[in-house]
């Protein structure tokens, strides 16, 4: 209960800060606040952080448990928080460079992780609900399946820890992400100037979800652009804004409950086609 009443001063409290820059900065001119998907995205934001979030701990735990037994270190989930405590040649390296490799190789696993999502036809399916907003700003950000998130978390975590990061650095970067991920979905023109070709923006984000022909397939980057540009997958013309939002192909239900059951029914006739 205490998440939930959490959760609610959050969206009050970035309702009203987003609402003012996406006023006075809007890179979609005109877009209504109540605009069309508001409904499905405030019950996800409900749901994401309490319920979904609670299915995603879950999951990495038992995906962690699995992969160590696997690798012949059997361990239980009392074991796991014991990872907590463990020396590893990676935490015996000072605060600062531990946390800086930490960020770029999460985001190396997470570029790649994105790129499988819109690659193979299954995990589409799953993060198709994330791009089926038409209109996208900070609050469409949370519009995200649990099976996106668990999935998406376990892939970045499993190989980190195995590394020998400790679960402190891991439970830190996750809340920057979430609040960078609001804040690169927001409905605004920045493209954070002379680091525009460094680090992931709204500008640079909102080409991700355009179904632009010329957009599809581009900007997987969650924070750093020069993966996209090492990679082939960089599309971020100057003085340019995407034309319109959402999926080419086919499309999950618009409401809450029907975008939670779509991945798990069989597709018909074959895979959805990605508006990146």
């Amino acid at each position: 209960m205490q998440r939930f009443f959490v959760v609610i001063a959050a969206l009050i409290v970035l309702g009203i800060g987003f609402g003012i820059v996406e006023r006075l900065r809007p890179a979609a001119k005109g877009q209504r606040r109540f605009r069309a998907g508001f409904v499905t995205d405030l019950a996800w934001w409900l749901f994401t952080p309490t319920a979904g979030q609670l299915f995603t701990q879950v999951v990495v735990a038992v995906s962690l448990i699995a992969l160590f037994a696997a690798l012949g270190s059997p361990m239980s989930a009392e074991d796991l928080r014991d990872l907590a405590g463990r020396e590893t040649a990676v935490t015996r390296q000072p605060l600062l460079l531990q946390m800086v490799e930490f960020l770029v190789l999460a985001d190396f696993i997470g570029y790649w992780q994105h790129r499988a999502f819109h690659t193979f036809d299954r995990l589409w399916r799953v993060h198709a609900v994330h791009h089926s907003s038409t209109e996208v700003d900070w609050l469409s950000s949370v519009r995200v399946h649990p099976l996106n998130d668990a999935i998406a978390s376990t892939l970045v975590a499993a190989p980190l820890l195995l590394a020998g990061f400790a679960p402190a650095t891991l439970a830190a970067y996750l809340p920057f992400l979430t609040l960078y991920a609001i804040f690169i979905h927001a409905n605004v023109d920045w493209d954070l100037g002379p680091l525009r070709g460094v680090i992931s923006s709204p500008a640079f984000h909102r080409w991700h979800h355009a179904a632009d022909a010329e957009a599809l397939d581009k900007n997987f980057a969650g924070l750093f652009v020069f993966w996209d540009r090492l990679f082939g997958t960089l599309y971020f013309p100057r003085g340019l804004k995407p034309k319109r939002f959402g999926i080419v192909g086919a499309q999950p239900p618009p409401s809450f409950l029907g975008q939670l059951v779509y991945p798990l029914r069989s597709p018909r006739g074959g895979a959805a086609a990605a508006a990146a």
